[in-house]
């Protein structure tokens, strides 16, 4: 009796391991093996998305300078009617890049790998901090009642320079070494495995 039952048992257990087995076995074979889901993604869906963004900032450079400005006479006409002013100017200048230019030849992509050209990276933003930004010094001559619009003028004029301070510092390289960065590991992150970011050089 006792040996029946467990060939019975013997009977029922073993085919359930078997299919057991067979499943597990064939769901591990199927990662493994079976080919896994690839995505193409066009050039033309490149192009939507870098305009999507519209302007890429890339580089921030914060600046101080100190502005003089004003008239440029003799002693005696200064003494009588000058007018200068004396700011220290804090700003910040922002360099990038603006994708509404971007053609369709300039992308490409082929399986796997992708090639961008980038237009050349120029500066987007120059601005005052106006907290930081004051009037350290300004003198009048006896007669003169001072020019309403000369720190305006002399504000201008600050923008203008550390523009060029900017510049002079490099960040337009500087913008471009951190697109060719960014735009790299967006792009790998999506499944490309091979990325080129060419960046022309640019000026201001």
């Amino acid at each position: 009796m006792y040996r029946t039952v467990l060939q019975t048992l013997r009977l029922f257990i073993v085919p359930v391991i078997l299919l057991f087995l067979f499943i597990v076995g064939y769901v591990f074979v199927t990662k493994i093996i079976a080919p896994r889901y690839t995505f193409r993604v066009s050039s033309d869906t490149v192009i939507k998305e870098l305009r999507s963004l519209s302007r890429l900032e890339t580089a921030s450079f914060t600046l101080e300078k100190v502005i003089d400005a004003g008239t440029n006479g003799n002693r005696f006409q200064e003494l009588l009617f000058g007018d200068r002013i004396l700011l220290i100017a804090h700003g910040e200048v922002i360099a990038g890049f603006d994708f509404a230019t971007l053609g369709k030849e300039d992308v490409v992509v082929s399986g796997d790998s992708l090639k961008i050209t980038l237009p050349p990276p120029m500066i987007l933003i120059t601005k005052l901090d106006s907290d930081q930004t004051r009037v350290y010094d300004r003198k009048t001559g006896i007669l003169s009642r001072g020019d309403k619009d000369l720190e305006s003028a002399a504000r201008l004029e600050a923008e203008a320079i550390i523009t060029r301070a900017a510049c002079t510092g490099g960040i337009l390289e500087e913008a471009s070494k951190n697109a060719r960065l960014q735009l790299t590991t967006l792009f790998k992150s999506v499944g490309f495995t091979r990325v080129t970011i060419v960046t022309p050089v640019g000026s201001c």
